[in-house]
This record gives structure tokens, sequence and C-alpha cells, in this order.
């Protein structure tokens, strides 16, 4: 009875707005489907690199599980939406593991639309070849991390970022990476 409640106080706006909303749950993608992102993206992630698979909650080691679980809102530990390098449009942060083996490698691609084109374009900001079930990612507010001052310090110029936190035994880096002078810059903080 709770779950249709929650799914009446979300719908609501959609109808008063005269939205088309899915005829059923089925037709919503789940956090982590490939649905989720814009078909270029899409495009991309099943053609060149379709040996990857975004990171799920099964693929997360019990510590990383742990965390990730600790975050509001919960969402898919693999994929981020913000307004990561401009803030007239959306970018989506994709955190991939190999699909035969999720502890091996990783890649941390944001793919940001391309100007005055409905394509996007693919950035690696990070990679490595071990340890990926320690991985995952979240979009945050800059405003929660740094102040003022930071902000100028490091030429921010975005209102978020994407976190990449490490949840490994004895690791407990987080990095947030953020669009400064036409290029993403990260920074460790304590999240």
């Amino acid at each position: 009875m709770k779950v249709l409640r929650a799914l009446m106080l979300l719908l609501a706006p959609a109808l008063a707005f005269g939205q088309r909303v899915p005829a059923s749950l089925s037709e919503v993608p789940a956090p982590c489907d490939l649905r989720s992102l814009p078909p270029d993206v899409q495009t991309r992630l099943k053609g060149e690199l379709r040996s990857w698979k975004v990171q799920g909650p099964a693929d997360l080691g019990s510590r990383a599980h742990e965390r990730w679980e600790s975050e509001k809102p919960l969402a898919c530990p693999g994929i981020a939406v913000g307004q990561f390098e401009s803030a007239k449009a959306s970018s989506y942060a994709v955190l991939l593991v190999l699909r035969a083996h999720t502890d091996g490698g990783y890649k941390f691609l944001i793919f940001s639309p391309n100007a005055g084109r409905s394509s996007y374009e693919m950035k690696v900001i990070d990679s490595g070849d071990h340890g990926a079930t320690n991985f995952f990612i979240h979009a945050v507010r800059i405003s929660k991390l740094f102040d003022e001052q930071s902000r100028r310090t490091f030429q921010v110029q975005t209102s978020e970022g994407t976190l990449l936190a490490d949840a490994a035994e004895k690791e407990y880096e987080t990095d947030v990476y953020f669009w400064s002078r036409g290029s993403y810059q990260h920074s460790p903080v304590d999240y």
C-alpha cells in the first residue's frame, strides 16, 4: 500500500501537467538500465564498449555496497546524472566494469552534449585494472563540498560534480570531479 501511495505522489505532477505516464511500471527503466541514458550514449556503450557493463548494486563488494546504501538519494552506483559541464544541459557519468570479471578493470566516463548536435562526447575520466567492486559514483552539489573561497581557488564552473568513492579495505578515498577551465579536475574530499 505504501508503494502505491508513493507511486501516486510521484505521478500526480506529471498527470497535472499533461505529461505521458508509463502504462505500467515495466516501462520505467531500472536505475542501472541502459534505457535510463540517452540513445546516443546507449549506442556507444552497446557498440565500442560492449565488453563492459554499468556497475550495478550486485557488482559491489560488501564494503562498497554498505557505503553506497548510505547515499541519499539512493541511485545506481554506476550512473550519475547532473549538470557537470553546463547549467543548461545534463551530462551522464558512467562507471563501467568488465562483463567477464566485475572485480577486474573499471572505466569512469562522462558523456556530455556536443554543442549544436544531438550526440554526446565521451570523456575518459579515470580507469583502473583491478578492484572495480570497490568503486561507485554519485552526483553531488559542489557547495556541499567546497566553500566559496575553494570554488574560486579551483575555478569550479558548475554547481554539480561527480563523486568517485573507493570503499576498499584501508581505502577511504573519495574524489570529486568537477568542470574547471575547460576540462575535468579532481580533488580528494572528506565525504
